[in-house]
């Protein structure tokens, strides 16, 4: 198919870095280096912003809850924003630390949050309350990290490995070590930690259990720029800087599925969690989209720009990318059908009061045509 045109576009003041959506698609959050955060109703075709919180610095790394209930963003100043997003006042704390923030990860049900700074300090907090925020600390920068359900974190260090925290984690330490001295920029962990994928700039992936067991590894062409796991269909999707993208399936081991050679570096991947819709997004701001495979593309779409960042909902039906022209794109599949929805609903509901409207008239015409043939007493 052809290219495609957003369901609507926000322009930010400055480089957009950083979007999520929420699993159902009704929200999204961006962050921009016009400092920042944004939050909207995917399903809203105007695409104003709900509301929007100034921060002291570029907004770089957002997260969203699954239900979009709570929500958090991060900017250069080291300052952690934690937010209920349809509350009044939706920030509910924040926090500062030393350095910038590297990276930000958010569990799916959004009770904990972590961030890593460019020293290798971890933090880690529940969401909704301001308790103590625990600390772990890896060799060099963080890189990439994620956080399970159950507060679990994995990180992967500038100096290079991966390091996994349990719950049970004692400050500063961790429960295993993987792959000393190899670099991992990309990270992906399932929502119990019992499984952990990282990719290397070599074109490694490497599959582990979360005992820090490795299942297994392949290799793809390039440097691995993206992942993005499935966890439902048990499927997951590698890009790379070299502009080679596959889809694994990963039970037993991982197990190549199909590939394809995109034109340019792929900046990021994401697979929705039904497996429904792939979509990519390369370096010179092309933007892609495919039905349930790789072979099956459904529609392209020119950013203008370096899409550093993409999300998609888990039914694939709502996408949303940010853009360095400072865009925010929404493609939202059952726009159209909502906004058709909405007018008949619309039409109907004038229907109705039509016809109560004229019911009321020709009652009061009756009453009037009675009254007015009475014979005088």
């Amino acid at each position: 198919m052809g290219p495609a045109q957003p369901t609507w576009t926000y322009r930010t003041g400055n480089y957009a870095w950083a979007v999520a959506v929420s699993n159902d698609g009704q929200y999204v959050i961006a962050g921009s280096d016009d400092a920042h955060v944004y939050f909207f109703d995917a399903h809203l075709a105007e695409g104003k912003p709900l509301w929007s919180y100034p921060t002291s610095g570029y907004v770089r790394h957002v997260a969203i809850a699954k239900d979009g209930s709570r929500a958090a963003a991060s900017d250069t100043n080291g300052g952690v924003f934690i937010f209920r997003p349809f509350v009044p006042s939706s920030l509910v704390w924040s926090f500062r630390i030393p350095y910038p923030v590297q990276s930000l990860a958010m569990s799916e049900d959004g009770h904990y949050l972590a961030v890593g700074d460019q020293n290798g300090t971890i933090y880690s907090t529940e969401t909704l309350t301001d308790l103590p925020v625990r600390q772990h600390a890896i060799p060099g920068g963080v890189l990439a990290l994620s956080i399970s359900r159950s507060g679990v974190v994995s990180a992967t260090a500038a100096s290079g490995g991966l390091y996994f925290f349990g719950k049970t984690s004692s400050q500063y330490s961790y429960n295993w070590t993987f792959g000393a001295g190899t670099s991992f920029p990309e990270l992906a962990m399932t929502e119990e930690a019992g499984h952990i994928v990282v990719g290397t700039n070599n074109g490694t992936v490497y599959f582990m259990d979360g005992s820090g067991q490795l299942i297994d590894r392949q290799t793809v062409n390039g440097a691995v720029s993206a992942l993005s796991i499935s966890e439902t269909t048990d499927r997951m999707l590698v890009g790379s800087a070299s502009g080679n993208v596959t889809l694994y399936s990963m039970q037993d081991r991982l197990q190549k599925l199909e590939s394809l050679e995109a034109s340019g570096a792929v900046t990021s991947a994401v697979i929705s969690e039904n497996a429904e819709r792939i979509s990519i997004a390369q370096l010179d701001g092309g933007i892609s989209m495919f039905n349930r495979s790789l072979a099956t593309h459904m529609w392209t779409f020119d950013a203008g720009g370096i899409v550093h960042s993409l999300s998609i909902s888990q039914s694939g039906q709502v996408t949303a990318a940010a853009s360095d022209t400072g865009d925010i794109y929404v493609f939202d599949e059952g726009g159209s059908q909502r906004v058709t929805e909405t007018m008949s609903s619309g039409v109907l509901v004038a229907a109705v009061i039509a016809l109560v409207v004229a019911s009321v008239i020709l009652a009061r015409r009756r009453r009037s045509d009675e009254s007015g043939s009475r014979e005088p007493s």
